[in-house]
């Protein structure tokens, strides 16, 4: 068999894995919730057990297991669904297309000012709620206490919004702010981030931005990081459009 044959076969191969509705519909969830158990897949797509196992056989190649033994989409299932997303943008214009830096060691200006917008929308709206909550509590309280009650407030609405991105991050990767840029946090081999992940890289975040970003950008920039917590628990952000 020659070369030309074989990658004749492959691309046949390709296609017939991805020619099924349900398989189709795997390759959509495992992109959107980024893993998934095997029972969380059976439960989403209202499958016999029997069916489930025979649609993952044939994806084989497509998806892969983690560490938790969950299942996520490996090179060729992330090609798979960008393919699929293209065909429906071509045929029916409605489409999200994922985009993601595959070299770790670049790191794009359009998500660079996409998650500057995200942390102004994130820190706009917690903040807003903590002076808003302020100023309803401070109504009548005399002048010499009010530098106290800013400092206990701010803090407060610190540790809210610190509690909050923690747990929205690991749940999909997404605060409200990346959910309105389209992008999300994942681990740099395609994994959800974990809920301890979450809480470290949040602490530069919230309380330590100016020094993660300084030292982020002095001695991570060319492997692609731009804050130090992001280098330290490997984490990266991806768009999607």
């Amino acid at each position: 068999m020659t070369i030309e044959q074989i990658k004749d076969v492959r691309t046949v191969e390709f296609f017939k894995v991805i020619s099924h509705e349900i398989r189709v519909k795997i390759i959509s969830l495992l992109h959107d919730n980024i893993e998934m158990s095997y029972t969380e897949i059976l439960h989403t797509i209202n499958l016999e057990e029997g069916n489930l196992n025979f649609h993952l056989r044939k994806m084989k190649g497509f998806i892969e297991l983690t560490e938790k033994n969950n299942y996520r989409l490996s090179e060729h299932g992330k090609i798979a669904y960008s393919m699929l997303q293209g065909v429906d943008a071509k045929l029916w214009k409605d489409a999200k297309e994922i985009i993601r830096t595959d070299d770790i060691r670049t790191f794009p200006v359009g998500i660079l000012i996409r998650r500057t917008a995200a942390a102004l929308i994130d820190f706009t709206l917690f903040v807003s709620f903590g002076v808003v909550l302020f100023l309803v509590l401070n109504h009548g309280i005399k002048f010499d206490v009010y530098a106290f009650l800013v400092v206990i407030y701010l803090q407060l609405t610190l540790q809210f919004a610190y509690a909050s991105f923690v747990v929205m991050e690991a749940y999909n990767g997404q605060t409200i702010g990346k959910y309105l840029m389209s992008i999300r946090v994942v681990k740099i081999n395609g994994d959800k981030i974990t809920i301890l992940e979450s809480a470290i890289r949040n602490i530069g975040k919230v309380f330590l931005l100016p020094l993660d970003l300084l030292v982020g950008v002095i001695f991570f920039r060319k492997k692609g990081y731009i804050k130090f917590f992001d280098n330290y628990t490997k984490t990266t952000v991806e768009r999607i459009i």
